[in-house]
């Protein structure tokens, strides 16, 4: 008899282990949505060309939509190491990284963009002695490469390793934006 107690104990403890820790799968995309289709059709395409600047770039900017930033610096890190010379395809790592909370990754990472883009503009805070970039970068995304890279530099300073849930990040971001609107106004 104490044996048979014994067993349908262990019987309903193991049921119910068994349903406290069985999870039902959850699929992040429904496969038959149209926004999936077109990002399976961008991760095929990069896969084949990874030294397409412009698809890095757009499959960064579907991941960082979709707030998967560890997609997005996984397939900008595993594309052709050029297309991050482009200053916007390494502003989208950076944006990444900052998603991540590596946000020392994302300082690091915007001031190269940063400095690439000055470079190729020939701005006064382009650094010297260095060869021309290979991509051009326009007047509008020296500021926004700017803006970010100053906002970042605040969040550094202030110790905030997860940007989405602090709010001294939103503050980052205020108050280099409106040294930028200052800057512009001058």
């Amino acid at each position: 008899m104490e044996l048979r107690v014994n067993i349908v104990l262990l019987l309903l403890l193991a049921g119910a282990w068994a349903q406290l820790t069985a999870t039902t799968p959850t699929v992040a995309f429904a496969a038959t949505d149209p926004g999936t289709v077109e990002l399976a059709r961008m991760e095929d395409r990069f896969a084949r060309d990874r030294t397409d600047v412009a698809l890095a770039r757009r499959l960064a900017e579907a991941y960082l939509d979709l707030e998967r930033p560890g997609l997005a610096v996984a397939a900008l890190r595993s594309g052709d190491p050029a297309i991050l010379e482009h200053p916007v395809v390494a502003h989208r790592l950076a944006q990444a990284y900052e998603q991540s909370g590596r946000v020392r990754d994302a300082l690091a990472t915007a001031d190269l963009a940063l400095a690439r883009c000055a470079r190729s503009l020939g701005t006064s805070d382009a650094p010297s002695g260095t060869a021309l970039p290979r991509f051009a970068c326009s007047g509008h995304e020296h500021a926004v490469l700017r803006v970010h890279r100053e906002a970042l530099g605040y969040m550094a300073r202030w110790g905030v390793s997860r940007p989405q849930a602090d709010p001294r990040a939103r503050v980052a971001y205020d108050i280099a934006s409106r040294s930028a609107r200052i800057a512009l106004s001058d």
